[in-house]
């Protein structure tokens, strides 16, 4: 039966594996589970609650916290009253939490502790969820008391409003966006329909998923509700420090994740083999190089010969097989959306046999337009649309879209909502193309593309993609607008400086060696190194070292870890100067850089020989 709002789907799991784990969690001092029959249970007991602090039809509650299993709850509880759920970050600020509790005319909220509860502007009723020190703040549990016979079944269709969501911006003020329970639906039926297709793709009840990303961001909430649809158990991560100990103890099938965090996982990686003497670095290499030559056949429709597939299941057994292990064991597949995946990452995971299906889309859509399928992802895209979502791009070449999935616009903003739903389509401000074959490429956002004082374009996020491949690099931030070159902002990983340091017998700290121009031309020939591959114009000819990395705490990146270029180009101001007003420009010739880190791979002699001989068979397989 297709069901007509966003709790149909959980009562609908409910009522098919009503034994089956839903829900499992860290107490404290284990891991624990719920049933789909006690999920729908305790969902029906906290709407019970807020019915009788007089929540009804179309009231907006507020909800801020981190991802943690009481969050799905509540969400489903207000919208079980057919209410509407406000998500808010809880990194977001107290001026700006009472923006969005004013703008959005709330009279309650739902925040995870007192902490947060704080953030509240006075007047508002606050229901904390972790035991309040003190009887003035209801307690989120106490709801559950509220017992009733009435069995509470909401009566919204998929025209109905089911949650503002608030754009967390890089520029102004977050802008809320209205989403129907038809536009989630669609998405989560468009996905589902586009994995049936797929064999062996299918998620079923015996998937399991590690959430670990923000619930107030569309994705992981559309995700959510399409796992909990399938009769999936969702474990929840303790908190991003816990999740190499979690992926292990869960053990997952399936995540959905962010880049940064495939970023960093491929950074320690070649950081650890660049650790190992110059054999087991050169086996890695040649594990990793026969991975992508594999992949680059099969994604273009090549036959794989016999002699690559032997060699790619020695590698897959000695090599990969241990990355696989340190996230559990199990993947067999993850998504990837909210910012662009470098292509050489995606393909660096697809040989490590965890393949990472890139999607695009934004909080007004739903959020997904487009994503990615096995058995083979077309890494440099974002894949196709979704069955019912139409793409188009426009003379300027901005990505439109239109379907079932698009909001029908901003929460009190009337100019803004015309501004970007025009004639049926949603503009989405980013640049992009379709390929011959349907797939999607997006370039960057409109609004941030380079024109250099020489009239060449440059997308900085495409140069920024490339740098961070760097071990050295662990964020980014390309200029040059209206200027002659490109230059870069840098955060350079704390621990390959100091191990630069080490090897250079450098004296001093961080800050010491961030003024030292041996270091500066180290860091330009890598540059260099990675941005192989862009033209000569897009590549940064200067770059400063910035002192701190970017951070949500700092004021420099959005919620969803977006970076706020304004900020950022106003906090750095005199460094981004000096890069155009000083004429000289670094440029470097020397060996790329020595690391060491602690020692995961197979070490034998018998293992290192084999992987010698293996490679001159690889040479042919290749070949």
């Amino acid at each position: 039966m297709v069901v007509q709002n966003l709790v149909g789907r959980v009562q609908q799991a409910a009522e098919r594996w009503p034994e089956h784990s839903a829900q499992r969690y860290w107490n404290g001092q284990t891991w624990e589970s719920r049933t789909y029959a006690e999920l729908a249970g305790v969902i029906q007991s906290i709407a019970q609650g807020l019915k009788r602090l007089g929540v009804g039809v179309g009231d907006r509650v507020g909800l801020i916290s981190a991802t943690r299993p009481e969050w799905v709850i509540a969400d489903l509880a207000v919208l079980t009253l057919d209410a509407v759920t406000v998500p808010i970050y809880p990194s977001v600020p107290a001026d700006q939490v009472a923006y969005i509790v004013e703008d959005a005319g709330m009279k309650w909220v739902i925040a995870e502790n007192e902490r947060l509860a704080a953030k509240v502007p006075s007047g508002i009723q606050v229901i904390v969820i972790e035991p309040p020190s003190h009887g003035a703040a209801r307690s989120f549990w106490s709801l559950a008391s509220y017992q009733s016979s009435e069995m509470l079944i909401p009566a919204h269709g998929r025209d109905d409003l089911a949650t503002l969501v608030y754009t967390s911006g890089t520029t102004g003020l977050p802008k809320g966006v209205m989403l129907s329970h038809g536009n989630i639906l669609s998405n989560i039926e468009d996905i589902e329909a586009v994995l049936a297709e797929v064999p062996n793709a299918e998620v079923t009840p015996r998937d399991v998923v590690l959430s670990f990303l923000p619930l107030s961001h569309i994705l992981e909430r559309m995700t959510h509700l399409f796992f909990l649809g399938q009769g999936a158990e969702v474990a929840y991560a303790r908190s991003t420090d816990h999740l190499p100990e979690d992926m292990k103890a869960v053990r997952p099938t399936l995540m959905v994740s962010v880049p940064r965090v495939f970023e960093k996982i491929y950074t320690q990686v070649w950081a650890t083999v660049h650790g190992q003497s110059p054999t087991r670095q050169r086996l890695f290499e040649l594990a990793v190089n026969l991975g992508r030559a594999r992949y680059q056949r099969l994604s273009t429709g090549q036959s794989v010969s016999g002699w690559m597939n032997a060699a790619y299941g020695f590698f897959d057994r000695l090599v990969f097989e241990q990355i696989r292990q340190a996230v559990g064991g199990r993947l067999r597949m993850v998504i990837s959306g909210g910012a662009p995946l470098a292509s050489e990452i995606g393909q660096f995971f697809f040989a490590v046999g965890v393949p990472v299906l890139e999607g695009y889309g934004l909080t007004e859509t739903s959020p997904v337009l487009a994503v990615n399928v096995l058995p083979v992802p077309r890494y440099g895209t974002v894949g196709r649309p979704l069955p019912r979502v139409q793409i188009a791009i426009a003379a300027d070449g901005e990505i439109l879209a239109r379907g079932p999935n698009i909001s029908a616009g901003y929460w009190n903003r009337p100019e803004d909502t015309r501004a970007a739903f025009q004639d049926g389509w949603f503009h989405t401000g980013d640049v992009g193309q379709l390929t011959g074959d349907g797939y999607l490429k997006v370039t960057d956002r409109k609004k941030y593309l380079l024109v250099l004082s020489t009239g060449k374009n440059v997308a900085p996020q495409a140069v920024e993609q490339k740098l961070i491949l760097s071990p050295l690099i662990e964020q980014a931030v390309v200029l040059g607008n209206r200027k002659k070159f490109v230059s870069a902002l840098l955060f350079l990983e704390p621990g390959e400086v100091a191990r630069w340091a080490q090897k250079e017998e450098k004296p001093g700290d961080y800050g010491d060696w961030l003024q030292d121009p041996d270091l500066m031309a180290y860091v330009m020939k890598e540059v260099e190194r990675v941005s192989e591959g862009l033209a000569p114009f897009e590549r940064p000819k200067k770059v400063r070292f910035i002192p701190k990395p970017l951070s949500q705490e700092a004021g420099d990146l959005t919620p969803s870890l977006k970076v706020k270029l304004p900020v950022v180009e106003s906090k750095y101001q005199a460094l981004i100067e000096s890069m155009y007003t000083d004429g000289s420009v670094a440029e470097a010739r020397i060996p790329a850089p020595s690391t060491r880190r602690a020692n995961w791979m197979p070490g034998t002699l018998l293992a290192v020989l084999a992987g010698v001989v293996v490679a001159l068979l690889i040479r042919f397989a290749i070949g």
